[in-house]
């Protein structure tokens, strides 16, 4: 059974069309990149603002925030991860790293030092992804761009790498598995190095593709859809995830009438209590008051 109530969900942000990812700026705002390539920027009274018309052919992904207030988008029509100024200037941060091309570039995340981490869905590109979910392969892969530009292959043969997230003590990434409903969690040691990909949640009731950490290192994740053998129905579920790997439901929209495909999470608002969702099938966000605090990201810091 759920622990939030279906009604205590807000919708924020209407008119905000089929944003996958939203992330939370230091004064309250809610970004997210909408399906038709444009680049959303709610005020925390819930006025959608139309930020910049982004090139041709885009499609955001997953997103986040630099400290310089550049808004940092896995773009899936480029195939690349982008950046977009605070003037509208639309730039390229990078396209492959080592042996890996960006086909499907999902989701990025800053560590505290300012290394950017990125899930590559897949060595296919978006044409055959559908295809992926029906039949899971390890095409998947995550890499790391430091902030001098050189990068790092983190990790490869994952199973639809979707999204990523940092833990709150900076000795861990971890990166969803959205065609074997799990979580993997990748240690990032002293000297740079990294860990085998380890199993550390499992046996999801859908399909996982966002998180994002509280400061007790709990982490909420995103289950917007089942896979059937008809493709993908919504699922609307967030569930939460405890520092030993146990999972229990959160929220459960089955209607979606707050949530439509709840694709990614972040935590905002003056005390980091407010969960807000991405609504890939939708025109709004989603918010939730909750009673635990999210951990601040690299640009909320």
């Amino acid at each position: 059974m759920a622990t939030i109530a279906t009604e205590q969900v807000e919708v924020f942000g209407k008119g905000a069309q089929q944003a996958e990812g939203v992330v939370v700026d230091k004064e309250g705002n809610v970004w997210g990149g909408g399906r038709n390539g444009k680049v959303y920027k709610v005020s925390p009274d819930g006025k959608v603002h139309e930020v910049c018309q982004l090139p041709e052919g885009s499609i955001p992904n997953g997103v986040t925030l630099d400290q310089a207030g550049n808004f940092v988008y896995c773009d899936l029509g480029k195939q690349a991860v982008m950046k977009c100024a605070p003037d509208g200037k639309v730039s390229m941060i990078v396209d492959r790293v080592g042996d890996v091309k960006l086909t499907l570039p999902n989701f990025c995340s800053y560590d505290a030092e300012g290394n950017l981490y990125i899930s590559n869905s897949s060595t296919s590109d978006i044409s055959k992804v559908l295809e992926e979910i029906t039949t899971p392969s390890p095409k998947g892969a995550l890499v790391r761009v430091r902030p001098d530009g050189r990068g790092d292959v983190v990790a490869t043969g994952i199973y639809l790498a979707n999204g990523t997230a940092i833990d709150p003590k900076e000795d861990a990434v971890y990166v969803l598995e959205s065609t074997r409903n799990d979580c993997l969690r990748i240690e990032i040691k002293k000297d740079g190095s990294f860990g085998k990909p380890e199993i550390y949640s499992k046996d999801f009731p859908a399909l996982p593709d966002g998180m994002a950490f509280d400061v007790d290192r709990n982490l909420y994740i995103t289950l917007p859809a089942f896979v059937t053998k008809e493709g993908m129905k919504p699922a609307n579920i967030v569930i939460k995830v405890d520092t030993n790997g146990k999972w229990t439901e959160l929220i459960n929209d089955p209607s979606g009438t707050k949530t439509i495909f709840p694709t990614n999470c972040a935590f905002g608002g003056p005390d980091m209590q407010t969960l807000y969702l991405a609504n890939l099938e939708g025109d709004h966000f989603s918010r939730v008051k909750t009673s635990f605090r999210g951990h601040p990201l690299y640009h909320q810091r």
